[in-house]
């Protein structure tokens, strides 16, 4: 016995790009991974967006744990709320810690197998949003 369902008004799957510049977010996961052509160990966040248009979405940042990327990482966690205090030698990072800290995110585009794709470029700090050149989507 089948099932019926009915495509009308359903498109091809997947979201469009979101569009360039700064949104409120919150960091939904971070998962550590191991690059598939490098074999090195980076994070990868997940961000979702809270409010506006695109509340819910999820966009997506990679940060590197090799020695000559970790300015990247420092400056990610200052900027969700860590003091330089807590980042002065050697640090045990709880990727349990992270999910809900809030900020803004810059989301930029790239071309990936010939199709436009988002890519959160920076974190900012919560509240960040109104400065700098890039507008606050909402």
């Amino acid at each position: 016995m089948g099932i019926r369902v009915d495509f009308t008004n359903v498109g091809d799957g997947g979201f469009a790009p979101l569009p360039e510049g700064k949104y409120e977010a919150a960091v939904f996961e971070v998962e550590q991974r191991v690059g598939q052509n490098s074999g090195q160990p980076y994070l990868n966040w997940q961000f979702k967006i809270m409010g506006g248009e695109y509340d819910g979405r999820r966009a997506f940042y990679m940060t590197s744990l090799q020695p000559q990327a970790l300015w990247k990482l420092k400056q990610t966690l200052l900027r969700l709320g860590y003091t330089k205090e807590e980042l002065e030698g050697a640090f045990e990072l709880d990727l349990t810690d992270l999910p809900g800290r809030e900020c803004t995110i810059l989301i930029g585009h790239e071309q990936y197998n010939g199709e436009t794709r988002d890519r959160v470029l920076d974190v900012l700090e919560a509240g960040n949003a109104d400065s700098g050149d890039a507008p606050l989507i909402r």
